[in-house]
């Protein structure tokens, strides 16, 4: 016979599988990457659209890993009033010695870790970025809420643009004096808002 303690470790174990089985989607249309550069002429700030994301729980029910692809297409300057100015910026920025998007469409962001920290509802986020095929590490603090079947996360990170070459050079080897000059203009770290919303996808 089944006895009463045998029951409720075989519900207890049934709720923890469902429990690991739970994903996060990202919500692309209510999540946006808002991102700052500083120079000594002013600077520029703007926006970069997501293609996918997912957010993984443990059976804990904690925030474990995920990872994030992002649309490079989607980039665009937002700090001149006149519509051409930040048109000319997200020109700039196409260009291989910014971001080179029409080779590298999408970065990505694997994230390895999120551990938990003293705060309530922060956690410590540890991953690889890859911009322009380059991967990096990095970490930075996160606020991760939970709202029913949503996920709330926000962060703010800076990351140091010369690791992904972000340097105005075209090609590694050439030297260009104008290029050169304008990179010295320019912060070494470009600041990132991150604003994600994130929703339940039972598993079938």
């Amino acid at each position: 016979m089944i006895n009463k303690t045998t029951i409720i470790l075989f519900l207890t174990t049934l709720q923890l599988a469902a429990y690991a089985q739970q994903t996060y989607q990202l919500d692309p249309k209510k999540s946006k990457i808002l991102w700052n550069t500083r120079n000594t002429v002013g600077g520029h700030n703007g926006y970069l659209l997501f293609n996918t994301g997912n957010l993984n729980y443990s059976p804990a029910g904690q925030p474990a890993g995920g990872y994030f692809s992002m649309d490079m297409n989607s980039i665009r300057s937002t700090d001149h009033a006149v519509a051409a100015e930040n048109q000319k910026v997200d020109k700039e920025l196409r260009k291989p010695g910014f971001f080179d998007i029409e080779k590298y469409p999408q970065a990505t962001m694997d994230i390895r870790q999120i551990a938990a920290t003293d705060k309530a509802n922060t956690y410590k986020v540890t991953g690889d970025l890859t911009i322009k095929g380059i991967t990096n590490p990095i970490d930075f603090l996160a606020i991760i809420t939970k709202k029913g079947n949503t996920i709330i996360a926000k962060a703010e990170v800076e990351i140091h643009r010369l690791k992904w070459k972000i340097d105005l050079q075209p090609e590694p080897k050439a030297w260009d004096l104008v290029s050169a000059v304008k990179d010295k203009m320019i912060a070494d770290e470009i600041v990132i808002s991150l604003n994600l919303v994130f929703n339940n996808i039972p598993e079938k």
